[in-house]
């Protein structure tokens, strides 16, 4: 159990750390880590590729 909460909690604070990190620096710069529309964009994608599989597996019909 601490494995795990060590493992996310690490997540958090090295995505919290960039986060602060790129907000710090003025927009537009090279000096940011994170493209943060790009990031936007692949968990939205990703975000309906599991709704659309979980649609299919439960069986609800697709809307048309």
């Amino acid at each position: 159990m601490r494995t795990i909460f060590g493992i996310v909690a690490g997540f958090l604070l090295a995505i919290g750390a960039a986060y602060v990190h790129d907000y710090s620096v003025p927009q537009g710069s090279q000096l940011q880590i994170v493209n943060w529309d790009v990031l936007g964009n692949v968990a939205r994608d990703e975000t309906a590729a599991v709704r659309r599989l979980w649609d299919d597996t439960i069986g609800k019909p697709k809307p048309a």
